[in-house]
């Protein structure tokens, strides 16, 4: 957004040079793979192994009949056991052919999670933006970048940004596609929709100017929660920008070209304040929904059953403990009545549960308590989910069985936590708890 900080667009090019390569990884990298033929050298390499899970293609030239030939392939039943989750063809001079045989493979793709576009030949051809769109609405797609492809311009935004509805997307990257103050209106619209699920996106490098970057922090201050990270880095325009926009507007389009780079300092340090908001509020979001969680499940679940007089914690189990000759004895102690929580009306239960999490709304907690009280949540044995306690220095293999009472490394180990971050988030993304929601009407 101002000076004093680079764009970032071309560091995902970086660090993918510097991955080290792993088992299930094809990395063809800049290793001159050209159309029809390049496509089907990578289709027998994939073809010669049995498990792939990243395709690293960038800086080649497969272009519109390489990307056809390979996509039909992995959208075959025999490219569909491999479950990739990471493919990038960064540089690769794929037009909007290509991009249609990649949208016939999102679709439906429950497997893929980082799509890799940058520096291609896609254009605003509304047809072709409308199939990826769909596309991607019914994949698990999680990050896509299309940086720097300088011919989606504002026409790409104007067709794709009001048909997308994805679930999983999570990151998108814009950065250095020609973007002007004609596309912040749509920018705006999805970011103050409940469409927009991002936590990360990336407009940096384009000419969207002053006044476009102020109504987008406007409204992600006013309607945004779920952004935690938004770059808007190297946007300022050459000349004045007709518009019909407000007076508010206007006021700051007048502020950003008196103050000059003052004003976008402001900007940056208005974004800072509104994305720590976000981040607080998500983390005490999902806190408070784990929390919320783990005291519903048994209250919920006991009042749906026959109530149980506590058990006095003697040392001895239920069925061996003799009961006591009461006419000899005496008690010592007055007998431990518990507050019969369970007996209450459902709603007033509820109601003095919701005190345990009043940052979540009423739509919040009650996916929660609907989902605490039903038996068929409960986990299985050897599953990590979430409301559960953390079992320190227990370590269960993926089959379920013990291996010697030790974890057998720390691959191992790192895995098992991976897994159970992973379900944890499903969980919370599943209860719409991932973020902090606004809509309070009835607390």
């Amino acid at each position: 957004m101002a000076h004093s900080k680079r764009p970032s667009y071309g560091l995902n090019e970086i660090l993918q040079s510097l991955r080290i390569p792993s088992q299930g990884s094809i990395d063809r990298m800049d290793a001159n793979l050209t159309s029809v033929r390049g496509a089907q050298e990578v289709v027998s390499m994939i073809s010669s192994r049995r498990s792939v899970t990243k395709l690293i293609l960038g800086h080649n030239n497969l272009a519109d009949d390489g990307c056809v030939v390979l996509f039909k392939f992995l959208a075959s039943s025999a490219g569909r056991r491999y479950r990739i989750t990471e493919i990038s063809l960064n540089s690769n001079s794929i037009g909007n052919r290509g991009l249609k045989a990649i949208s016939e493979y999102l679709r439906g793709n429950h497997v893929l999670e980082e799509l890799f576009l940058q520096n291609n030949r896609f254009t605003g051809d509304a047809d072709t933006l409308t199939s990826f769109a769909t596309a991607l609405n019914s994949s698990r797609l999680k990050l896509l970048s299309l940086t720097t492809n300088r011919n989606l311009s504002d026409p790409f935004l104007q067709v794709f940004l009001p048909l997308l509805d994805s679930p999983h997307l999570g990151e998108l990257q814009l950065s250095a596609i020609g973007l002007t103050p004609e596309a912040a209106p749509f920018i705006v619209t999805y970011l103050s929709s409940p469409r927009c699920r991002l936590h990360t996106l990336k407009c940096n490098g384009n000419s969207l100017g002053f006044r476009a970057v102020r109504s987008i922090i406007r409204a992600v201050k006013r309607h945004n929660f779920t952004l935690i990270t938004l770059e808007m880095y190297a946007n300022h325009t050459v000349g004045p920008v007709n518009s019909d926009n407000t007076s508010e507007d206007d006021e700051d389009a007048e502020a950003g070209t008196k103050a000059g780079l003052d004003a976008w300092k402001a900007c940056e340090v208005q974004i800072r304040i509104v994305l720590l908001r976000n981040a607080h509020l998500k983390r005490e979001t999902e806190k408070e929904a784990l929390l919320l969680l783990r005291c519903a499940r048994p209250l919920l679940l006991s009042s749906a059953g026959p109530a149980r007089a506590p058990i006095a914690k003697t040392g001895c189990s239920e069925s061996s403990c003799a009961e006591p000759d009461t006419a000899d004895t005496v008690p010592k102690h007055p007998p431990n009545i518990s507050f019969p929580f369970t007996s209450l009306p459902t709603e007033l239960q509820l109601y003095m549960m919701s005190f345990l999490a009043p940052v979540l709304s009423p739509a919040q907690r009650i996916r929660i308590y609907t989902y605490a009280a039903s038996p068929t949540t409960l986990p299985r044995a050897g599953l990590f989910l979430p409301g559960l306690p953390r079992s320190a220095g227990v370590c269960v293999s993926d089959t379920g069985s013990w291996a010697g009472s030790k974890c057998k490394g720390l691959s191992n180990t790192m895995a098992l936590v991976h897994r159970k971050d992973e379900q944890r988030a499903e969980w919370l993304r599943a209860m719409g708890c991932s973020a902090y929601d606004p809509h309070r009407e009835g607390d």
